[in-house]
């Protein structure tokens, strides 16, 4: 049987948690007073709290992949590689098919009820898709490493 410590999770969930109720609690009370993007402290608490839940999710599935290792009677087979470059590459080309449908779009913005708007708004979305080529494939080669890692054979 594997002892469990949570001494680590405990500190997250403090931390996340609170930022999480923070962000959500300042942008409800900002919404009441009237501000435009209220919604935009909503949602990083919602999503501080995705990624509480993804720490949760992947230390129970570690667990589980422990317990099931000692209970092998001989040695546990080797394990997997990483996959971190295969998480990265899948994310980048996501972010490259979002960053062309962006590009695209604001080549096609005449088509548009709103010209004007919809190029100013994917203009935007080009310039923050840039750093989005750096980050989002580290994101997503790390998660898919920790999922990789982690699975029941």
């Amino acid at each position: 049987m594997t002892t469990r410590s949570y001494a680590y999770v405990g500190c997250a969930t403090v931390l996340l948690g609170g930022a999480g109720l923070l962000f959500v609690a300042g942008g409800l009370e900002a919404q009441q007073k009237g501000a435009p993007l209220g919604w935009l402290a909503i949602g990083g608490g919602l999503a501080t709290w995705a990624v509480l839940g993804f720490l949760y999710w992947i230390n129970a599935r570690a667990y589980r992949h422990q317990e099931e290792a000692q209970r092998q009677p001989c040695a546990p087979p080797m394990p997997r590689r990483s996959g971190f470059w295969r998480g990265f590459f899948i994310t980048w080309s996501i972010v490259v098919a979002a960053h062309l449908a962006a590009f695209l779009g604001t080549g096609f913005a005449d088509l548009m009820p709103h010209p004007e708007k919809a190029r100013a708004i994917f203009s935007l979305l080009v310039l923050v898709l840039v750093p989005a080529h750096v980050v989002v494939p580290i994101l997503g080669g790390a998660v898919y490493s920790l999922v990789r890692s982690t699975a029941s054979r």
